[in-house]
Parts: C-alpha cells; structure tokens; sequence
C-alpha cells in the first residue's frame, strides 16, 4: 500500500484579483523590507510588502506549491527539492547544496531546516496512498547535511517539522488504525515525538492526552502537526478535527520534554499555517471566533485570551512576521474566493488591506531593498 506525505502548506490555487476595494497604503510604522512570495503559478518573486515592485526569480525555475523559510532567514527549501540561499537580505539565489535531488523524497514541511540550518530533513514521498490516507509506515524520514549531503535515518513519521536545535526533527506518527478508523490519526495512541539523530526517539505527547489538555473527549479523532518556535525551544502542536462532524481542535505548546506550557482552543480550525514570531514570544494564526474570521495574535503563557484583530470577510491563511517583530503581512482569502494581503503592526488591532497576490513565505530586513 501506498502513502501520500501531507504537505500542510497552503496552496494558493490558480491566480485571483485582490478583494474589491483592497488596495491601500501601508501603515507608516510597518517595516518596509522585501517579501519574498510563492506566486500562484509556483514561482518565487520578492515584492515590497504592499504588493508592489514585484521582481520574478525566474532563474530558480517553477518552485511547486511548497517553500519553507529557515528560521534564521538564510535559506529556503523549494518544493522541486532546490534550496535557495538569501543574500544580504535582498536577493535569491541557488545554493549548491549536495543534498542529492529525488523524485522519492521532498523537504519534510511545514519547516524542513534543522541545526541552526546546517541540515534539511526529507520525508519520503511514495503518493498514492488508500483512499486519501497516509500512514507513517510508509513515509520515511532523514537528515541531511547541506555541506556533505550526508544523511542519517530518523525512522517513519506523517508530518514533520526540523528540529532548530540539532541535526533532527519533530514529528507526528499515526498509531495503527482501529477497525472502525476511516483516516489517519484517529488512536489516541498516536504520538508527537522529538528524534534527534544518534538519540532514542523521545515521545512528548499523545493525541489522547493532547485532547485531554484541550478538554475534549480522549478518543476524539484528531491530525497532530508540529510547528517548533525559532529556536526549538519549544512547539506548538495544531490538534485538528479528523472526523466529517465538527469535533473541535487547539493548539499546545510543548517545551522539548513534553510539558504543556499553554493551550488555547480553536473551535473553527486553524486554516493555513500558524506563524511563530521572530522571538518565540507569540503565535499569530487565522481562525474563526465569536464575532467571524480573524487574525489571533497569541502570546503564550501571558495569562487571558488570545488578541483578536476581527476581519469581515476575509480568512487569512499564511502570515509572516516582520525582522523586527512589529508588524505582520497575511494572505487573505475573501468570502468570494479572490485573494489579495493584509498587513498591520501588531500593536495596532487592526489590519489594512493591500494588493498583494500569492502566499508570503518570508520578510526580509531593510526597506525596500534600497
């Protein structure tokens, strides 16, 4: 039996105009920098972060809908299985890795670095799959070096995410399906674990006691996806509903021996990818709350809710955070299916609309490349 490795970035799909309407200016406290884009085609461009002065990278060719930014902003790991080095904060290029290139295995996301980005973690990726499942004996992992393009096993996993710290991963593994289980990840038995090469695979959480955190039943069906902070010092786990009903979800955050720091529970989801910030200090994501879509600004372990800044009709679904920490910049979806950004500072409760087209995968320092 096949396995098909989920891919948890958000693809854009084919190209929309922004919302009606959405174009604006900048707020002046947002730091003007360079985004780099993921465009709807599936090339990489660099953009000012309202959506102007668009600049293709067309030497790295068609890039695929997965493209992942190392934490310390160096690198990006290209859905085609290139890596790309950022130079002096401004421009792309190729890197000449000897990470050998396949067509079996891709860069794990939703973040393929490891090590202080000295090594790129792969999965492989066999597709297919029965009837849309995955199962973590099918989808193996490895570490590779980007200096010798040696690698080093790290066992069987469903979705994966490199460790910061060392030259290894955090992962999810669906523990085998019941009689009566339709997906993957349904055990409470299935687990989140930290394996670091050379070292026994340390598991930090159950999706039964990770619902439990969450206050729901032990047995609810559940997708694990692990999303470790910048330094690795902790991750934050996105519980998802796996059944057709709406059985509900979170977020935990786990500190590297597995005790829970802080929960927050997102009935609705958390559509795209949540966004840690350059400090570790906050996670910002889209979801839906008591008054509509919003952008949620969590800083975790401060005591009360997460900051919500609301959105009428838009769903954001990928955010970047700005070098300095300050402001952020979403690609929002509206209700009618066109697609434009929204950007703002984080300390000013609301968000502006502007004419940006495509997923932001990075924020780069500076103002404009000048």
């Amino acid at each position: 039996m096949g396995a098909a490795v989920a891919f948890w970035p958000f693809s854009p799909g084919p190209a929309q105009s922004s919302p009606a309407g959405a174009r604006s200016s900048l707020p002046a406290a947002v730091d003007r920098g360079r985004i780099v884009v993921l465009e709807p085609a599936g090339y990489l461009a660099l953009s000012d972060p309202d959506g102007s002065h668009v600049t293709r990278m067309s030497v790295l060719g068609n890039v695929g809908q997965s493209v992942t930014a190392a934490p310390d902003g160096g690198y990006l790991s290209l859905g085609n299985g290139q890596l790309a080095v950022i130079r002096n904060g401004v421009t792309l290029a190729a890197y000449p890795s000897k990470v050998p290139l396949s067509s079996v295995y891709a860069a794990a996301a939703p973040d393929s670095f490891a090590d202080h980005d000295r090594d790129v973690v792969m999965v492989g990726n066999y597709g297919g799959g029965n009837s849309g499942s995955s199962y973590s004996a099918e989808n193996p992992v490895a570490v590779f070096s980007l200096d010798t393009g040696s690698s080093r096993s790290l066992g069987i996993a469903d979705a994966v995410a490199g460790d910061p710290m060392a030259a290894g991963a955090f992962v999810s593994v669906a523990a085998p399906p019941g009689a009566s289980a339709t997906g993957t990840q349904v055990s409470p038995d299935s687990r989140v674990e930290l394996r670091n090469a050379g070292q026994p695979a340390l598991v930090l959480a159950t999706a039964g006691s990770l619902n439990r955190d969450l206050g729901q039943g032990r047995n609810d069906p559940v997708q694990l996806i692990p999303y470790p902070d910048p330094s690795g010092d902790k991750i934050a786990v996105v519980v998802v509903s796996a059944s057709d009903s709406q059985v509900g979800g979170g977020i935990v955050v786990l500190n590297r021996a597995g005790r829970v720091l802080a929960t927050v529970a997102t009935p609705f989801g958390v559509p795209g990818i949540p966004a840690w910030s350059p400090s570790g200090a906050s996670l910002a994501y889209g979801s839906t709350g008591s008054t509509g879509n919003a952008l949620f600004i969590w800083t975790v372990g401060r005591p009360g809710a997460p900051r919500a800044i609301p959105s009428r009709d838009s769903t954001y679904v990928r955010c970047v955070w700005s070098p300095d920490g300050r402001s952020i910049l979403c690609a929002a979806t509206a209700e009618t299916g066109a697609q434009g950004w929204a950007v703002g500072t984080t300390s000013s409760g609301a968000m502006t609309m502007v004419g940006g087209s495509g997923q932001p995968v990075a924020w780069l320092p500076g103002r404009g490349g000048t």
